[in-house]
């Protein structure tokens, strides 16, 4: 209890002191960029003037005068912006994160777009990393706004990394019986080796046994491989067994090819080992995407091989959002057929969900609407 009693002090003292460290310059980027590991918490994708980023929904990262990032925003204009309808991240936690140093310690911890401490990642209160010597990561636990350790949403309390000689990194996720755990939910590699290129993004991602051969996942996968455009953002990934052969991951697919205009991601498509069109878990062989004019999505469309709106898993083709005129609030969102027709969303039976916000943008009410077996459309 000692650990976590420093690391409140640290807390209070951060919090209470006027005078944060001084931020000696900024970055900033209208792109979160593809992560596969919080071993390195603050990357950005596809970099922009501070005049481009007023205009655009942007990450914004501070840096001290040691060249350590001391905040990271993500905001839209000079405002700061909550994640809300089809978009987010997962290392970057909230709209506002603010980290203290404190010897081998890295502590973030997380605001909410009025600058009020929130808890993320269900319920967790600060992120804290410990280094070793060489100021590497090596280990990352969680605690809950009361000091006490917590998880992170995939039921993990604790992540750990070794540095090889040739430079990769192999990670492992421990649950609270330090049983170790998957990447991610279905992602089924459980002793993870990182291989990160000259950008400093991963570029190959391996599962491994304790001897650190490749290990065959259940679906076949041993290894991913990933690209980057010029924008640093994530245009293609390939998925091989432990032999080198094409093989299928855990979503059902060979991998996937990105297609891109500018900053933004506009379609999806999914292959098989051999290199043809696959069914992803989805539902669909490809995704579409449209935003506005702030970098909001505003359409998610499921489609098939030759570009048709589909009806995927869950019974819609098409989600459209919403969005207020300044670009900062979710009004709404919706589920629409192949045909272009209002459906109900399988799971929950709701066609339309409608935010209603108070003056400072809180939601205040929420409505729900759903399409009924004649086609109208009632409140549920």
């Amino acid at each position: 209890m000692k650990m976590i009693r420093i690391l409140f002090l640290i807390f209070v003292y951060f919090e209470c002191s006027t005078a944060y460290a001084q931020i000696l310059r900024s970055e900033y980027y209208a792109a979160l960029p593809f992560w596969e590991s919080p071993l390195t918490p603050f990357r950005g994708a596809c970099p922009v003037s501070q005049e481009q980023a007023k205009k655009l929904i942007h990450l914004q990262l501070n840096y001290d005068s040691l060249n350590r990032v001391i905040s990271a925003e993500v905001r839209l204009g000079d405002r700061l912006k909550a994640f809300e309808g089809f978009s987010g991240n997962l290392y970057i936690n909230a709209p506002l994160t603010r980290v203290q140093y404190a010897g081998d310690l890295e502590i973030h911890t997380f605001y909410d777009r009025f600058g009020q401490p929130v808890e993320v990642m269900d319920q967790v209160f600060q992120k804290v990393y410990e280094k070793d010597r060489y100021g590497r990561n090596i280990k990352l636990f969680f605690l809950d706004k009361e000091g006490k350790y917590t998880q992170d949403q995939f039921g993990f309390v604790r992540y750990e990394w070794e540095y090889e000689n040739n430079g990769s990194v192999i990670e492992q996720r421990f649950n609270e019986e330090g049983v170790p755990g998957p990447l991610r939910g279905q992602f089924q590699f459980i002793r993870t080796r990182m291989t990160y290129g000259p950008e400093g993004y991963p570029v190959v991602l391996e599962n491994i046994d304790e001897q650190g051969n490749l290990l065959n996942s259940a679906s076949g996968a041993a290894v991913y491989r990933y690209f980057y455009n010029s924008f640093g953002r994530f245009d293609r990934w390939e998925v091989y067994d432990r032999d080198g052969n094409p093989a299928k991951g855990p979503s059902g697919t060979g991998g996937e090819q990105n297609y891109f205009h500018g900053c933004y991601l506009r379609e999806i498509d999914f292959f098989s080992p051999e290199g043809g069109p696959v069914t992803h878990w989805s539902g669909a062989e490809k995704w579409r995407m449209r935003y506005d004019r702030y970098g909001n999505t505003t359409m998610l469309q499921y489609q098939d091989e030759h570009r048709r709106p589909k009806n995927a898993n869950n019974g819609f083709a098409e989600v459209r959002y919403d969005w207020s005129d300044d670009g900062h609030y979710l009004l709404s969102r919706s589920y629409y057929d192949k045909q272009g027709e209002p459906t109900n969303h399988q799971k929950d039976g709701i066609f339309k969900t409608l935010y209603i916000r108070d003056d400072v943008g809180n939601i205040s009410e929420v409505i729900n609407y759903k399409v009924d077996i004649n086609g109208d459309i009632l409140e549920n």
